[in-house]
């Protein structure tokens, strides 16, 4: 983007068979929160998750099937349209996260199917998958938790230590890298039945925010940032009562706002975004608002230049709010992009915002 086009490039994962258009190029006005598709990719199934590497290069796409993949994508420094790249297998099954590591050198993945997976990435963003853990255990939701569900894979900010919470077991997992391959570090217990799915890390490095699936909570943890341990210090509800226990509300992602002063999470079902001020000085939360996302099943959102882009997978439309500079609020700009089944938007940061 340029101070004089007000344009930010992003890209959107849906969920579509091979044969459609499934991965979209969208741009986003930085001034209105309008927003356009400029073009759509097919050949890839259900590409639900994505990411863009610390270059700018390259984005990663999951497509989430019984026999997973991980695809990578060149981006055109010009045009910022995507061209294949290279095709692996997740190596399990319903891949559901990607994420390079803050130096780019490794890409890691998540299988809801039972696994993490760790893939080097070579020149021009060739992938070589170089370790792969399988997760064990168990949680006491009947249905949701009777194996393993690893549902995100997160580098520290610092890049030395990585966390893959599991819906399945009510754990995060610790992992280090070493020679490109994963060591478990150990987990951290989570109530049981939280359903643990997504995670983010506070800009000031001290904090993480855990996506409580199926107990619709946000958890805080502190975390030293020198033996990597996260030991959980506050639970917050997203929903009323008599609402965070209907199994149709279920939570889905997190995000910290880039100023780090407010916590975002989406809620499917009762198709809302809760929102919540940090304390600066201890990362704990405090409640401040809950709104309608726009849509049905907000499974998805994305932070860029000051809007709120929320992906509705059901209602079929992405739905851009402005973020208030002061109190981090939502107001709905009006906008909306139609697409068929969105569940994962992906902005494409600067390139003043590149360090690597």
């Amino acid at each position: 983007m340029t101070a004089l086009d007000h344009t930010r490039h992003f890209y959107v994962g849906t969920y579509a068979s091979d044969t459609e258009e499934g991965l979209f190029h969208a741009t986003l006005n930085t001034e209105n929160g309008e927003m356009h598709v400029v073009s759509g990719l097919g050949g890839i199934e259900n590409p639900s998750y994505l990411a863009i590497s610390p270059n700018r290069r390259n984005l990663y796409a999951v497509s989430e099937k019984e026999y997973g993949e991980i695809l990578s994508y060149t981006i055109d420094p010009d045009t910022k349209e995507l061209n294949p790249n290279d095709r692996q297998s997740s190596e399990g099954s319903s891949p559901c996260f990607v994420e390079p590591t803050p130096d780019g050198k490794m890409l890691l993945a998540a299988n809801y199917g039972g696994c993490v997976v760790a893939f080097a990435v070579r020149d021009r963003g060739v992938l070589e998958q170089t370790s792969r853990v399988r997760h064990t255990g168990s949680g006491p939701h009947p249905e949701r938790q009777t194996e393993p569900h690893p549902h995100s894979f997160v580098s520290s900010p610092d890049g030395v230590y990585l966390f893959a919470p599991d819906l399945g077991t009510d754990r995060i997992a610790q992992y280090t890298l070493e020679d490109e391959r994963l060591f478990n570090q150990g987990e951290i217990e989570l109530p049981g039945g939280t359903g643990p799915r997504t995670m983010a890390f506070h800009p000031k490095g001290k904090w993480a925010y855990v996506t409580g699936e199926l107990d619709n909570t946000v958890t805080m943890l502190d975390y030293d940032m020198q033996s990597g341990r996260l030991a959980p210090a506050q639970s917050e509800p997203l929903l009323p009562e008599l609402q965070a226990s209907d199994p149709a509300n279920t939570a889905a992602h997190t995000a910290v706002s880039p100023c780090g002063r407010f916590v975002y999470v989406s809620n499917r079902g009762d198709d809302s975004i809760t929102q919540f001020k940090t304390d600066l000085s201890n990362g704990r939360l405090t409640f401040v608002e809950r709104v309608p996302s726009g849509g049905r099943v907000p499974r998805h959102f994305a932070i860029t230049d000051g809007f709120l882009l929320a992906a509705h997978q059901d209602s079929g439309q992405i739905v851009s709010f402005a973020i208030g500079e002061e109190d981090g609020r939502l107001t709905p700009t009006g906008f909306a992009l139609e697409l068929n089944r969105p569940v994962c938007v992906c902005p494409l940061p600067d390139a003043a915002d590149v360090t690597i």
